[in-house]
């Protein structure tokens, strides 16, 4: 297009626009142009007016790209076109949404209409359940209503008649009128009928027993006899046996001494059972003849077996077992008759320790009455450990732990404590758990179990239980000089304790320097394991503790500063979140604090780190 058709005008005063082709490039870019369309139009679906307007969109977009002259005109006939083909589209979509709309309202009538109809259908429906559920429950009521009645006719014809008991109104037997009227006389009386007729009861249970029972402890004696009679006549076989294994071996023992060549060992040997058989024989016969003195003298031999035999019982031992029936008879007694401080003590100091038992312990522990001061079973506890000394032997470790349990559960500490300073317990590990567990203080701890605790692992050797009983007493220093002298503790041992049992002290000790200028654990682990708990009530004094004290060899340097330069194990990813956590609790000074000290030290500590770095080359050179 030329410059001089651009500036002609019309004869109305309008500016002339040049013609669409005026050369042979835009024939070409026509040309371009419909063979853009078609090809779109062929590719996409032709029946739908969005896609062929997507089409012919982007071709006139080329046209006007292309003719600069008609850009203008072209842009705002577009831009016309867009506007109007969107209110067509706005115009469409509000035509079905109103469509719709009126659908539904149009039906709106018949769907009310059809649920009034359901709700008739269910509402007749549950009226003639209901109808049905009176119906039943009617009849239910009419069966039970007959049970009853006839339930109540069998009970009128099965029992008898009740008889009614006359007054008797004559005087009590032994007790004149006056006496008969006074009410404290009744009541001493009524208590001495009381206890005769307990006293009754008891003998009923002990003493005495049914007259069929001793057809069954006959029977049972005949068979200990029968089978005490077989035993003596089994020993006597033995006895037999083992007299002529003795001949033998003393025969066998002589050929050996002597060696006669005309003699075997075998002869030998039955040779002389044959004699000591024949002398035997005539011990008998002579026996029966002499007295019995003259047939004691011969003891040594089998003759003597059936005139001793009975010897080997020894009467000792059933008077033992007697005395021992007797002995738990007697506690039984005392124990039913409700006395049972005498029963604990008379069980504790019991022969052979036949009542210090966990049974016994038992039986008192299912007692439910209670004494003046304390229960019966821990007046069987306290029997037990009293007779310790006189009995010479400890309960075991099952009693021991029983009787610190019912100690503990009385609250009886002082006794508790009496026990374990006089040895009077058998110790264990369960012991000073049960001491430990029962304390509810806090820190530190103000009750006494801990200190009793911490003197049961002591004795046990188990020192890492005592550590951690001293520091829940408050003793953190004495603690930590303890596991450092007794059981040295790992890093790991120290991280445990913290956890059970935080205080503002304990982390100060944790990270305070000992003689050789190293510490148990480094300030970023402590701090990042009390906060594993929100624990910032200590976390916050802690800190600001620290930054305030300044360092015995650096005046200038805070212990934080000093500490923070230590520690090897805490990362700068570390340090950064527990800045983080201290900034989303609310704590911006503390966290600023801390952040300057951290940036301070990791730069110390990377001019350190470059200077080792420099030193060693040095070094090498010099070796070199």
């Amino acid at each position: 297009m030329s410059q001089t058709s651009s500036r002609a005008s019309t004869p109305g005063g309008f500016p002339r626009i040049p013609p669409i082709i005026t050369n042979e490039s835009d024939r070409v870019f026509l040309c371009d142009l419909n063979d853009y369309i078609e090809s779109e139009i062929q590719n996409v679906n032709s029946e739908e007016a969005e896609q062929r307007y997507i089409v012919y969109r982007d071709a006139f977009n080329k046209i006007i790209e292309y003719v600069t002259a008609y850009k203008p005109l072209l842009t705002a006939i577009k831009k016309e076109y867009e506007c109007t083909i969107d209110s067509i589209r706005k115009g469409q979509q509000e035509a079905d949404y109103l469509n719709g709309k009126l659908k539904a309202m149009a039906s709106e009538p018949s769907t009310i209409r059809n649920y009034k109809k359901r709700a008739d259908e269910l509402e007749e429906r549950n009226a003639i359940i209901e109808k049905d559920n009176e119906k039943l429950q009617q009849q239910l009521q009419d069966l039970r209503s007959k049970r009853q009645k006839r339930e109540e006719l069998e009970r009128e014809v099965a029992e008898p008649p009740k008889r009614e008991l006359k007054k008797d109104r004559r005087l009590i037997p032994g007790l004149t009128l006056e006496e008969a009227t006074d009410l404290n006389l009744l009541y001493k009386n009524l208590d001495v009928l009381d206890r005769q007729l307990k006293d009754l009861n008891i003998s009923f249970r002990t003493r005495y027993v049914p007259k069929s029972q001793k057809v069954d402890f006959k029977n049972k004696l005949d068979s200990k006899v029968n089978t005490r009679d077989q035993l003596l006549r089994q020993g006597l076989i033995y006895r037999a046996k083992r007299y002529r294994l003795k001949i033998a071996v003393e025969a066998a023992q002589a050929y050996n001494r002597f060696k006669p060549p005309h003699q075997t060992v075998g002869d030998a040997v039955m040779f002389a059972i044959a004699q000591a058989t024949g002398l035997q024989v005539q011990e008998k016969e002579a026996g029966q003849e002499q007295n019995q003195g003259e047939g004691e003298k011969r003891d040594g031999s089998p003759s003597a077996v059936n005139t001793t035999s009975f010897e080997d019982d020894d009467p000792n031992k059933e008077k033992e077992a007697e005395m021992m029936l007797e002995y738990i008879e007697k506690f039984n007694e005392l124990f039913e008759d409700g006395k049972y401080e005498e029963a604990a003590i008379h069980a504790a100091n019991s022969p052979k320790g036949i009542l210090r038992t966990s049974a016994t312990l038992a039986k008192f522990r299912d007692v439910k009455v209670r004494l003046t001061y304390r229960s019966p079973l821990l007046a069987f506890c306290d029997a037990i450990m009293a007779s310790v000394g006189a009995v010479g032997t400890k309960p075991t470790s099952e009693l021991s732990t029983d009787c610190v349990q019912c100690a503990l559960n009385e609250n009886r500490l002082d006794l508790l404590s009496h026990w374990i300073s006089q040895d009077r317990l058998m110790l264990s590990g369960q012991i000073g758990d049960l001491i430990s567990g029962h304390c509810s203080c806090k820190v530190p701890c103000k009750c006494g179990c801990q200190a009793l605790a911490q003197n049961v692992y002591s004795k046990l050797h188990r020192h890492h239980q005592a550590i951690v009983c001293m520091l829940k007493q408050g003793r953190v220093h004495a603690g930590i000089d303890y596991a450092k002298n007794k059981s040295p503790f790992t890093k790991e041992m120290y991280v445990e304790v913290l956890r059970m049992c935080p205080s503002l002290q304990l982390m100060h000790a944790l990270v305070a320097e000992d003689d050789q200028g190293s510490r148990p654990l480094p300030v970023g682990v402590v701090i990042l394991t009390v906060l594993e708990n929100n624990s910032f009530d200590l976390v916050l004094p802690f800190i600001q503790e620290l930054q305030n004290t300044r360092s015995a060899d650096d005046p200038n340097t805070s212990l934080f500063h000093a500490a923070v330069l230590d520690d090897m194990d805490t990362s700068s990813d570390q340090w950064d979140c527990l800045v983080r956590i201290l900034q989303d609790q609310g704590y911006g000074e503390t966290a600023t604090n801390v952040l300057s000290t951290i940036t301070v030290m990791s730069a110390m500590k990377t001019v350190l780190y470059k200077s080792l770095a420099d030193d060693r080359p040095e070094s090498a050179a010099t070796q070199g």
